[in-house]
């Protein structure tokens, strides 16, 4: 016959309330990361409706560019990520070799520039949607929207 020390029913209570503690933390981390990126998703948006004063009309239009926008970039996100994960394989297979890498960080700067290009005129067609009165505000307020605050 087994007898449970009451030791051993502390610990047991003690693991459970911290499984338990550590299950609502985890959810509450996933439900703020969740809350963030809803967030950043629709800050732009956001920010040309309440800060530039955009119309319905304007915020269609917006819509508009951001889903051709996000159709042209996501097949470069896709090579750029390929295609970083061949560069890196190519290097290990040369040897980690000054041209190897230097290949590479070639490439990934064309890429980046090419990215870089895209999202600034992006941004141009989203000014070009604006009135002469919300350019503007646009001008002199979009680059505060688009920085990330640190965490």
């Amino acid at each position: 016959m087994r007898t449970e020390n009451p030791s051993n029913k502390i610990f047991i209570i003690v693991i459970a309330l911290l499984l338990v503690a550590n299950i609502v933390t985890l959810s509450l981390l996933l439900i703020d990361k969740k809350t963030n990126y809803d967030e950043h998703k629709n800050s732009m948006r956001n920010y040309l409706k309440t800060e530039i004063g955009f119309s319905d009309a304007q915020i269609i239009a917006f819509d508009s560019v951001k889903s051709h926008h996000r159709a042209e970039v996501k097949p470069m996100f896709d090579e750029m990520r390929a295609r970083k994960q061949l560069n890196l394989k190519n290097i290990g297979a040369q040897n980690f070799s000054d041209s190897s890498i230097i290949n590479a960080t070639e490439y990934a700067a064309t890429q980046q520039t090419n990215l870089e290009m895209k999202m600034l005129n992006h941004l141009k067609e989203i000014r070009n949607l604006c009135t002469a009165k919300q350019r503007a505000v646009f001008d002199t307020g979009f680059y505060k929207m688009m920085t990330r605050p640190n965490r």
